[in-house]
């Protein structure tokens, strides 16, 4: 099989072929030259010395063109067997085909160098776009084992056709808060020894190992290698793992894929699957993933991810993949999270993020959720100053060694990420935030296992591997593909449902991009910071927010739920009954507020009509676009609503708190609306030059530019006369 030679990345494009130096048949070597090709480019022209007389007024610089010829060397040895360019040809651009040649080894499959083929030593420039060098990795656990892209298509057609001769699928599994939680405060061992604590029942199926933890060294230390740290792990394995595991494993390939080290992932698999038969070796921990941040099905599946379905509490980290079931996240040690989330990017806590079955509890629980919010927030500010002490000391280390740098290869982000996993390890271990936490319930039990996640998700597995083989029978390779059958199956979920979250989401928040928002907007649903006229649904916790009350006085017909109405639609795909999750609003808005909103949706409704009409497309300058190219921001009612424990006391309390704000927010925005400003933050004007004093400034000797500048101004007022009349 011939390889392509591919005009490389890095020429000075464009390119013309000025000489072909191999002919066809002769057999090249690697680095032997095949062309010639020729460019041009711009040079400054040195001035003479009568150009610089100080008597002249200093000139710019002179340019030429000047022509320069290079040459072209082969990246393979082999036999060229064609040219696909010819003398004069011009070359735009990388990745054009140039010619043909025939390699006595591709060097398809390469391990620590060396092709197991031909036992050749194999550059990594030898890798290149074509698909002839050794440059993917597919192995779960050696990343010394490389392949090409040729190679990986033929073992995912194997791979496939393996599959779907035993009708499998194959589904990647996240371990941390999706089929299990860890901790590692030393309480949950002393709870689980006393039989007289409230939480020792629930802690009788709590696993436990110990892993010897590498000390994290400055980059330059080479003195004596300090002792290894033990530290205990609690595992606790989400309900109904062992149903759900025997459910799935005759009709999927399972692969587990975490961002924890090989070492942890080992002992969790020792735990869900201790004899080795349902995920085997393949086991893919973030020491060999090649990203501390980021999770990839190419990393595994490089060319073919049509049967491939994952599981993860993190959407985020995937770039919400269409082959992604996003689950909620199990947190059963309240107030702990995440150990190795320290690797993933930050989330922002939010009451969702708590998941379901809060409808029906007491208010102790309801102020214990609070309190699990404040203590993860406690305990990732004293990760974060440990974190800085850590890092200054390896610092002060670093700077006081004189010995040359260590080989390990770490960059200063994987250093920056082990101390700050470290820290939060010893945080956790030293605050002991469980102990914490069970102060707030006395004697009671803290820690409880209701959660059903997996009982939904087994079935709704077993439907997508119906789904799939039905297609594939039905309508051929082609429609058969997890990523299309998926996000079509989601679809029908919340389609026609427009949602508002009030009470929810954190003020400031842009609203498309909270996980919450992303997350529904994949069943079909769409969310809005604000009431309309197409408002369908408020997902609110209390139904005293002033956007729930609004919303029963602006639209009877708007349903008010609880969120967790959302997450069983979520986990059961299935648009589930709204009635058992409806909130009683007693005290809708007044008259008079009603009709301030009314008149401000109609303002919002006329704005965005003269937005449209304002547009490109309409032939409108760009200078009148820009009026509108801050969006409707400063005529919104509000941004969001602010995360706060007082949404949880009495409700005639936090109503007349709320009522007040709002009632004082409207009054202002429509008082600066009139100024045409917005009091959020620092002053945003309708226009970047819309200012008195430097329009009086301009008045003295105004250019044109300036005179369309005020044409503008006049434009804003008088629509803005308009808004208000």
């Amino acid at each position: 099989m011939s390889t392509q030679i591919l005009a490389p990345i890095g020429l000075p494009y464009p390119i013309t072929i000025d000489q072909l130096i191999t002919h066809v048949g002769d057999e090249v070597q690697k680095g032997d030259r095949l062309l010639a090709y020729k460019f041009w480019f711009v040079v400054d022209v040195a001035s003479s010395p009568d150009d610089n007389d100080v008597s002249s007024p200093p000139t710019a610089g002179k340019k030429s063109i000047r022509e320069s010829i290079e040459f072209f060397e082969s990246p393979y040895k082999g036999q060229l067997i064609s040219w696909n360019v010819d003398i004069g040809d011009e070359i735009a651009s990388p990745n054009q085909v140039l010619a043909e040649i025939i390699r006595p080894c591709n060097h398809d499959v390469v391990y620590g160098g060396l092709c197991t083929l031909c036992g050749e030593e194999v550059d990594e420039d030898d890798n290149d776009a074509s698909g002839s060098g050794a440059n993917l990795t597919i192995s779960h656990t050696d990343t010394n084992l490389k392949i090409s892209t040729r190679e990986a298509l033929d073992i995912g057609l194997n791979v496939r056709t393996r599959l779907r001769k035993e009708k499998k699928l194959v589904l990647v599994v996240d371990l941390d808060q999706t089929v299990i939680h860890c901790g590692v405060d030393p309480t949950i061992g002393e709870w689980k020894n006393d039989p007289k604590n409230p939480n020792f029942e629930t802690l009788k199926d709590v696993k436990q190992f110990s892993l010897e933890e590498e000390p994290i060294l400055p980059t330059l230390y080479m003195g004596p290698k300090p002792p290894l740290r033990k530290c205990w792990y609690y595992v606790k394995v989400r309900p109904g793992l062992k149903e759900f595991l025997e459910k799935i494993a005759p009709l999927f390939e399972m692969h587990i894929y975490t961002m924890a080290t090989r070492a942890y992932a080992s002992e969790i698999a020792k735990i869900i699957d201790p004899n080795g038969d349902l995920f085997g070796d393949r086991i893919l921990s973030r020491d060999e993933n090649g990203s501390m941040t980021t999770k990839s099905l190419e990393r595994l599946f490089p060319t073919d991810q049509s049967m491939v379905i994952v599981i993860d509490d993190r959407g985020d980290v995937w770039n919400w993949s269409p082959n992604l079931i996003k689950v909620v996240p199990y947190n059963f040690f309240v107030g702990v999270g995440d150990i190795n989330s320290n690797f993933l990017p930050k989330q922002q806590a939010t009451m969702l993020q708590l998941g379901r079955r809060s409808r029906e509890k007491s208010k102790d629980t309801e102020d214990l959720l609070i309190d699990i919010m404040d203590s993860e927030k406690k305990l990732k500010e004293k990760i974060d100053q440990e974190v800085k002490r850590q890092e200054e000391e390896l610092s002060h280390q670093s700077a006081t060694t004189e010995e040359p740098p260590t080989s390990a290869g770490e960059n200063k982000e994987e250093i920056s990420k082990k101390i700050e996993y470290s820290a939060s390890l010893e945080v956790q271990q030293q605050n002991r935030p469980l102990a914490a936490l069970q102060k707030h319930f006395h004697d009671q039990r803290l820690l409880i296992d209701d959660d059903d996640e997996l009982y939904h998700l087994k079935d709704t597995l077993v439907r997508i591997h119906d789904k799939y083989y039905n297609v594939l029978k039905k309508d051929g390779e082609l429609k058969a593909d997890i990523k299309l059958i998926m996000p079509a199956m989601k679809q029908n979920v919340l389609d026609n449902c427009r949602f508002v979250f009030s009470g929810l989401i954190p003020l400031g928040t842009d609203i498309q991009r909270a996980d919450i928002v992303i997350w529904t907007n994949t069943f079909g649903a769409i969310s809005t910071s604000d009431i309309d006229e197409k408002t369908t649904h408020v997902i609110t916790k209390t139904p005293g927010t002033y956007k729930a009350r609004l919303a029963k006085s602006f639209n009877p017909k708007i349903k008010i739920l609880h969120p967790d109405w959302v997450f069983e639609c979520l986990t059961s795909w299935k648009h589930v009954d709204e009635k058992p999750y409806e909130l009683i609003v007693e005290q809708p808005v007044s008259e008079t507020e009603l009709e301030e909103f009314k008149k401000k949706l109609a303002k919002r409704q006329l704005l965005a009509t003269a937005n449209e009409n304002l547009s490109p497309a309409n032939g409108t300058n760009s200078a009148e676009l820009e009026l509108f190219s801050g969006g409707m921001s400063w005529l919104d009612d509000d941004e969001g609503d602010i995360l706060d424990s007082d949404e949880e006391e009495e409700e005639d309390a936090e109503e007349e708190d709320e009522e007040q704000e709002d009632g004082e927010g409207q009054n202002n925005k429509e008082e600066n609306m009139t100024n045409g400003k917005n009091t959020r933050g620092p002053t945003k004007r309708l226009h970047s030059d819309y200012n008195e004093e430097a329009i009086e400034a301009k008045k003295v000797r105004p250019s044109k530019e300036e005179e369309e500048e005020e044409s503008d101004s006049d434009l804003e007022d008088e629509l803005m006369n308009m808004l208000d009349s």
